[in-house]
C-alpha cells in the first residue's frame, strides 16, 4: 500500500539506478536514498539503498522484486547501512594500501609494470569514489539534522555512520594526492632516464661524427686520394682515426668537467 502514497515522479527516482543520494522530505512521508560505491567481479559499480520513512513503519525498496518490505524498526535501517557502510570502508582502506604498496616500490627503484594503466585505473575509481561520497555524507547529514529528534531515532548510531563515510570520503581523497605524487615522482625518474639517454646518444655521436667524416672521405670512389698509392695507407687511416677518436673523447671529457 506504501506505493500508493508515494508521489509517481518519487517512484520514478527511487526506481532509478542512477539516481544520486537524496533526502526528500514530505507530510506524509520521507525519502532517504543511499548511494554507495561496491566492488563486485574486480569491477567498481554504484549502488542505491533507498528507505521510505512513514508515521508508522519503515520501508526497503527491495530492487529485485521490485517492492517495499516493511522492515518496521530504525535499527534495521541502521543494520543495512551499517554493512553498506562497512563495505566502502574496507574498498577505500583496500585501494589506500594498493597505492602505498607502489609507492614503498617506487622509493625501491623496484620496477612497476603496466604503471599508467594501473595509475589510471586507481584514479578513476577513487575519482568516481570520491564524487559519490560527498554527495552521499551532505544528504545523510540533512536526514541526521531532520530525525535527531524522534525519540526512536538512533542518533548516536547514525552518527557513527556518519564518521565512517567521512573517513572513507578522506582515504579517497587522501590516495588520490598520493597518486599525484607517484604520478609526478614516475614522469621525474622517466625524464631523468631519457635525458641521460640522450646525453650519452650525444657523447656517442660527438665521438663517431669525425670518424664518420674520415671513413666518408676515404671511401670515395674517386681518383688521386691521399695514401691509396703509398705502403700501408690503410694503417695510416686506421692510426688516423685512432687518434681522432682519442682526442675527440678528451675534448668531450674536459668540456664535460667545466660544465660540471
Amino acid at each position: 500500500m506504501i506505493k500508493t502514497k508515494i508521489d509517481a515522479f518519487h517512484l520514478k527516482d527511487i526506481k532509478n539506478p542512477l539516481h544520486p543520494s537524496s533526502f526528500i522530505s514530505q507530510e506524509e512521508y520521507d525519502i532517504l536514498i543511499i548511494r554507495l560505491p561496491i566492488k563486485k567481479e574486480n569491477r567498481l559499480e554504484v549502488e542505491n539503498s533507498t528507505f521510505i520513512f512513514t508515521k508508522n513503519s519503515y520501508f526497503f525498496y527491495d530492487k529485485l522484486k521490485d517492492d517495499f518490505i516493511d522492515i518496521k524498526d530504525i535499527k534495521e535501517v541502521y543494520n543495512i547501512l551499517n554493512k553498506r557502510v562497512d563495505e566502502v570502508m574496507e574498498l577505500t582502506l583496500k585501494l589506500f594500501t594498493n597505492i602505498e604498496n607502489i609507492e614503498d616500490k617506487f622509493y625501491e627503484n623496484i620496477e612497476i609494470r603496466n604503471f599508467n594503466k594501473k595509475w589510471f585505473s586507481y584514479k578513476n575509481q577513487l575519482i568516481r569514489i570520491s564524487r559519490v561520497l560527498l554527495k552521499t555524507i551532505e544528504e545523510f547529514k540533512k536526514f541526521i539534522q531532520n530525525y535527531k529528534k524522534e525519540e526512536d531515532f538512533l542518533e548516536i548510531n547514525f552518527h557513527d555512520l556518519l564518521e565512517h563515510l567521512e573517513r572513507a570520503y578522506r582515504n579517497s581523497a587522501h590516495s588520490l594526492e598520493k597518486l599525484d605524487a607517484i604520478y609526478n615522482f614516475h614522469s621525474i625518474n622517466s625524464n631523468e632516464k631519457m635525458n641521460k639517454t640522450i646525453y650519452i646518444l650525444t657523447l656517442l655521436s660527438g665521438i663517431f661524427l669525425p670518424l664518420n667524416l674520415i671513413v666518408g672521405f676515404f671511401g670515395m670512389n674517386t681518383t688521386d686520394l691521399p695514401l691509396t698509392k703509398i705502403e700501408n695507407g690503410t694503417f695510416f687511416v686506421l692510426s688516423l682515426l685512432v687518434l681522432v677518436g682519442i682526442i675527440t673523447t678528451l675534448l668531450v671529457i674536459i668540456l664535460k668537467k667545466k660544465s660540471q
